[in-house]
């Protein structure tokens, strides 16, 4: 870990699937701040409202928290269902929300950590067999992106205080395979890992109401191959993007959004990254 990464206002976690590290960056800037190792397979992350980052290692069924720029884990969760992909952190209550792409027995689950600690309580909609990203909104609802047996997406709603997980319509546009979910304003962003039904990524804003969620921006990352998590913060979206295209340009990046279109910034060389998010300082 670099000396000053503690001290950077805004990190990027970049975690690499294939390398089982997670690097850091500085954000936007994308400067290299350190790396973490001896995870087995690490995916999804996100960060609460003091920075602190917390990573699913989702081989040996944990989420891991960390210090914005600390070197070793300040806690270890574990999942007893099955392997954790990604997790949303409650700014209001400090839940922790993690998704089992599916656990030991079958179809995954969302798992919730009350204050990010002690047993989870899981949440299922029988309508999903895999469970990929999740976000809340400024209230505590949260959203979670899956797929049935299938594959078919299907975007579930978990409302504030309710014990059953609803599936949710969405209209003005088709998404073809789950990825990051995020609220942003009064809007909802959902990440297409197969932007049109072919390789590149894109996302989409929705307006929501109810169970209904109506998307009103698309948003194409010119270039992209597989970006399976993204955040967005200062009209910039940063992204790990998988390059099974044949390119050999996996890597952290960051866009402009909503503009999209090519990349702004990049650093490549990292061997099959999945998930991304920012801490901030």
């Amino acid at each position: 870990m670099a000396r000053d990464a503690a001290a950077a206002k805004s990190l990027l976690y970049v975690s690499d699937a294939g390398a089982s590290d997670v690097s850091i960056y500085t954000f936007p800037d994308l400067k290299p701040a350190g790396k973490l190792t001896g995870f087995v397979q690490p995916q999804g992350m996100c960060a609460d409202k003091s920075g602190n980052v917390w990573i699913t290692n989702t081989v040996l069924q944990q989420i891991l928290e960390f210090a914005h720029g600390g070197k070793h884990p300040i806690r270890t969760l574990t999942d007893p269902t099955g392997y954790p992909g990604g997790c949303a952190v409650d700014a209001s209550s400090g839940d922790l929300a993690v998704t089992n792409f599916f656990d030991n027995s079958g179809a995954g689950e969302v798992l919730i950590y009350r204050g990010g600690r002690g047993t989870p309580t899981p949440y299922f909609n029988s309508a999903v067999t895999y469970y990929y990203f999740d976000g809340y909104d400024a209230a505590g609802n949260l959203y979670v992106s899956g797929s049935t047996g299938g594959g078919a997406y299907v975007l579930s709603l978990l409302k504030q205080g309710k014990r059953a997980m609803e599936s949710m319509s969405v209209r003005g546009g088709a998404i073809h395979f789950p990825g990051s979910v995020q609220w942003i304003g009064t809007a909802l962003v959902l990440g297409d890992q197969e932007c049109d039904g072919k390789k590149g990524a894109c996302f989409y804003e929705a307006s929501v109401r109810g169970t209904l969620a109506k998307i009103t921006r698309k948003t194409a990352l010119t270039g992209s191959c597989d970006v399976a998590q993204a955040w967005i913060q200062n009209g910039r979206l940063a992204a790990a993007d998988y390059d099974d295209c044949s390119r050999g340009r996996s890597g952290a990046y960051v866009w402009k959004y909503p503009g999209g279109g090519a990349a702004i910034r990049s650093v490549t060389g990292l061997m099959r990254p999945i998930g991304a998010t920012i801490s901030n300082r």
